[in-house]
């Protein structure tokens, strides 16, 4: 009887798990995470995992590493590696020059169907002497970021930290010789950033990883075929890479270093036996890590809404909006459509008021520097939060999460180059976040007059208006149109404010 009700609990968390991700996803990589072990949902293997799954799903140790995860609310993530060095060109020619696959420059292989030999001497050249863990940290405190996550090994096979399982890592194969991912484990724990790594556990040119696709997809018509590597194909089958090369790195990484969440990738049609093993081992290395909902089949703790997407709906299900500082999460050297620090600071609110974490990525180049106009900007959105932090950290979404005019709609990094918005807001636009009892207005523009009116408190009791930043007393009434306030003069010609009430 206990199975048959666990049964039924999991088929329940795989309804809502799919029907949050249905809303959620809307980017190529969020089409791959919806159909990952398409076939067999509900058969009695995945029933048998999903009870399994439950439990540790459901676990108090989970439920601490949830707190933690809305706690920190906004992160950084760091895309970088050898494809660093080449910004984007390879032998003279662009991303956008012609090739198969995705545009973006941490894409370079398999865009320019580099073979796997050519690709490694990259490994020679990786030298980044300007890398300071502690700089980088550091920015991202300033930023205001909470959190840190970096690409422990993406898509090209290459691991930045010191791996037992190949010597296809910065230890052994690169002039550097340094483990990046304990310098920046280290680093953090020092500032009291959290820590985590993105790991690309189903898709990986050089080792084969597939994403499952040749052993376990269909004969006609894959999702995603221009993701693999079909120009040079490792020997390797898909069992033989799960087992030798990216099972075993993952141990290595949740045993040797201290994280508290891990990004998978790309699951297309990997089966369900495996993204359980994936989840069962970050489990029983430490049950309060968290991992994103691209491990595959539903077996996840953080729903994803894609790249560059910021959901239409919210959810207080525990998810992360994930976006780059320009249009590509690896360093491009000819790409400068910089977010602005309004434009960073609506994609925060927006995430947030949702009820989600901001993941913002940023990608050094060849050197270990961090582009400096991120920087710039990263720091100027650290500037609000100082004053306006109690805003965003550990708040969930309210009943209403945005009332006012401006209604911009982010569908993928393809879509906000192509739209060219305008982040110009009114002062009737306001976004809603909820902590202990008290809800949070929070404007992106200033008013003209002093004076605002918040339709979404009316026929609510009010008890306090407070202007973060300031312990100014402000002047307010609630009446039958909404909550009007008496704005003082600001001191600066800063990004909009904040204002909690007390309910």
């Amino acid at each position: 009887m206990k199975i048959v009700k666990q049964q039924a609990k999991f088929r329940k968390t795989i309804a809502v798990t799919t029907a949050v991700l249905m809303a959620l996803s809307s980017s190529m990589v969020g089409a791959a995470e919806k159909i990952s072990g398409s076939g067999i949902a509900g058969s009695p293997e995945m029933l048998a995992l999903g009870a399994k799954w439950q439990v540790m799903s459901d676990s108090a140790a989970k439920q601490r590493g949830r707190e933690l995860f809305n706690e920190n609310k906004y992160g950084m993530f760091i895309h970088w590696g050898l494809y660093s060095q080449l910004g984007g060109i390879y032998q003279g020619e662009k991303m956008e020059d012609g090739g198969t696959g995705p545009r973006v420059a941490e894409w370079v292989m398999r865009r320019k169907e580099i073979p796997r030999a050519e690709y490694e001497k990259l490994a020679k050249t990786f030298n980044p002497t300007k890398f300071d863990a502690d700089e980088w940290v550091a920015i991202a405190k300033a930023a205001g970021m909470k959190y840190m996550v970096i690409t422990a090994k993406h898509h090209d096979g290459f691991a930045l930290f010191d791996s037992k399982v190949t010597d296809y890592d910065v230890i052994d194969a690169t002039p550097f010789g340094r483990d990046i991912i304990r310098e920046l484990e280290v680093a953090c724990k020092k500032s009291g950033l959290s820590f985590g790594v993105y790991y690309s556990n189903a898709l990986d040119w050089r080792d084969g990883g597939d994403s499952g696709m040749k052993d376990y997809g269909p004969a006609k018509n894959p999702l995603q075929k221009q993701f693999v590597n079909r120009f040079d194909p490792s020997p390797v089958s898909f069992d033989d890479y799960i087992a030798n090369k990216s099972l075993p790195q993952v141990r290595e990484l949740v045993n040797n270093y201290d994280l508290s969440q891990v990004w998978m990738d790309t699951p297309i049609y990997l089966p369900a036996k495996y993204s359980f093993e994936f989840y069962k081992t970050l489990y029983d290395a430490n049950p309060e890590i968290l991992v994103n909902q691209r491990i595959g089949n539903g077996f996840g703790d953080i729903g994803t809404p894609g790249d560059n997407v910021i959901p239409d709906a919210a959810s207080a299900n525990t998810w992360e909006g994930i976006a780059t500082t320009n249009n590509s999460w690896g360093y491009k050297s000819y790409d400068t459509d910089w977010k602005s620090p309004i434009e960073t600071l609506y994609w925060l609110v927006a995430n947030v008021s949702k009820g989600g974490n901001f993941l913002l990525n940023v990608g050094p180049d060849g050197t270990g520097t961090i582009p400096a106009k991120s920087v710039e900007n990263l720091l100027a959105v650290g500037k609000w939060l100082k004053v306006n932090g109690d805003a965003i950290y550990g708040t969930k979404p309210w009943q209403v999460d945005h009332e006012g005019p401006t209604n911009l709609q982010m569908k993928g990094t393809g879509h906000r180059s192509k739209k060219k918005f305008k982040f110009e807001f009114s002062q009737d636009d306001f976004w809603f976040t909820e902590k202990e009892h008290k809800v949070y207005a929070i404007a992106l523009a200033r008013a003209d007059n002093n004076q605002v009116l918040v339709q979404a408190f009316k026929g609510k009791t009010v008890k306090n208006v407070r202007l973060l930043g300031t312990s100014e007393l402000v002047k307010w009434t609630n009446g039958s149109k909404g909550l009007t306030v008496e704005l003082p003069t600001f001191s600066d010609d800063g990004i909009g404010y904040a204002l909690e009430i007390s309910l």
